[in-house]
């Protein structure tokens, strides 16, 4: 990941990004194994996070600042499930498209663990305090209307639609958009 968000994208001459699931489903988040073993074989001294977990995380928010940061559009197509640094991810991005019968949250809380890859900001950004803390302390998934009524996606569609939906929000844009300005762009043709 590290070569093409450094190299190959700054370097392109591509007109935006789709992130999207290879399968049914968008993304089910990290491996919590991964996060949770480290923490619960760890002798004495609470449950900090050992070094290398924390690299991870830190790792994964520097991937998905990059492509908040992109002067290009960047749009989540998602379907079936997005949990976790999955809707992280979707969260970074400039605009987010979601299929019918798809199921949001960030249910890190029910694994002793709170969002680390910037979730609690963006949740705050964009639907507010109020909303952040009720999703992350009760880390409840959600239906992509009350995330579209959260302002936490901005269009539903089928699910067979959601990445040639992205595709026509992307083609549609073209070289139009001001490129410091994408975000309130995209969400004029959405």
């Amino acid at each position: 990941m590290n070569r093409l968000t450094r190299q190959v994208i700054p370097s392109s001459d591509i007109k935006g990004i789709i992130i999207h699931g290879a399968g049914r489903h968008f993304s089910s988040g990290a491996d919590l194994n991964d996060l949770i073993k480290p923490m619960a074989t760890r002798q004495g001294g609470g449950a900090r996070m050992p070094v290398p977990e924390l690299k991870l995380l830190l790792k994964n928010l520097d991937t998905f600042i990059f492509f908040n940061d992109l002067k290009i559009p960047v749009v989540a197509a998602i379907r079936g499930v997005c949990l976790g640094s999955g809707l992280e991810l979707a969260l970074f991005c400039h605009g987010r498209i979601c299929g019918h019968g798809s199921v949001l949250g960030l249910p890190e809380i029910g694994f002793g663990l709170v969002p680390g890859c910037g979730g609690i900001q963006k949740i705050n950004e964009i639907s507010g305090r109020s909303r952040a803390l009720e999703l992350i302390l009760s880390g409840s998934s959600f239906s992509e209307e009350e995330a579209l009524e959260w302002k936490i996606i901005d269009k539903i569609v089928s699910k067979k639609d959601v990445v040639s939906s992205a595709v026509r929000l992307i083609k549609s844009i073209g070289d139009q958009y001001n490129r410091c300005g994408i975000k309130s762009y995209i969400h004029k043709f959405l």
